[in-house]
């Protein structure tokens, strides 16, 4: 028994040292780093990269990574105004950029057009209003007239009102006189008219106008109290009316009353 263990022990030996000696292949030493790297092919190609380099990122992260970057770009694509319609794409891109324009561009609003607040034509008796009314019509303006009946009167007074009964009316006389006013008249208590009653009439005259004339000519001689009343109401006249019309709506109210010369045309109020 001791025999068989011995040459047993003694084969073995034999097998280990012809393996470390070549003699049965390749020794196990012959398969480690050294001589494996000299038989990988092109190994000059291989790149020693330090610990922190980019590239060893693993593929987790790296998908991670990607995943972020995919939820940037939709999220800008969301922000993003629509393209146009059948736009290219470089005019898509600068529509884009259009959405916002500058506020300080913004166009400003156009002014608005100056109108005539109200303007007036009279006084026409019957048969000279339905001339003015024909040849008015013929000019299709866009702003239609408004009638007024106006009542003419005869005459205009010029007159200084009642002060005090006939003490006021005396004391007032004497003023005159002292400023060189010799032609008036003390209207006595008499007078049918109660608001005439102790007045000054300074003078009576056939239209309004002249009354004004001559209440300019009293002003400066220091006559500033005087007023005017109409007389003798006679007729009804017709006058129209036109309300904020435009400037070229008055040049042609203004061509028609050159055909109307014994017409006033004036600005109204109210």
């Amino acid at each position: 028994m001791l025999k068989l263990f011995f040459w047993l022990l003694l084969l073995a030996n034999g097998v280990l040292f012809a393996m470390n000696r070549g003699y049965l292949g390749a020794t196990a030493s012959e398969r480690h780093e050294p001589k494996r790297m000299a038989q990988q092919l092109q190994p000059e190609t291989l790149t020693i990269l330090p610990p922190n380099s980019a590239k060893l990122v693993t593929p987790a992260r790296a998908a991670e990574q990607a995943a972020t970057e995919a939820d940037k770009n939709a999220k800008a694509a969301a922000d993003a105004p629509p393209p146009l319609a059948g736009a290219k794409p470089e005019q898509k891109a600068d529509a884009r950029a259009e959405v916002k324009p500058d506020a300080k561009e913004a166009p400003k609003a156009a002014p608005k057009a100056e109108t005539i607040a109200c303007t007036e034509i009279g006084n026409f008796n019957t048969v000279e209003a339905r001339k003015f009314e024909a040849q008015l019509a013929s000019l299709r303006l866009p702003a239609k007239p408004v009638p007024r009946s106006v009542q003419e009167a005869a005459s205009h007074m010029v007159y200084i009102p009642s002060q005090d009964g006939k003490d006021g009316a005396d004391r007032k006389a004497a003023e005159l006189r002292r400023l060189g006013i010799q032609d008036f008249y003390v209207i006595p208590e008499s007078q049918s008219n109660p608001t005439l009653r102790w007045s000054i009439s300074l003078g009576v005259f056939k239209t309004e106008e002249a009354a004004k004339a001559y209440i300019g000519q009293l002003i400066p001689q220091g006559v500033r109290s005087a007023r005017i009343m109409a007389r003798n109401v006679t007729s009804t006249r017709q006058a129209y009316q036109w309300r904020d019309i435009d400037a070229a709506t008055k040049a042609s109210l203004d061509s028609l009353k050159e055909k109307f010369p014994n017409q006033e045309m004036r600005n109204c109020t109210g």
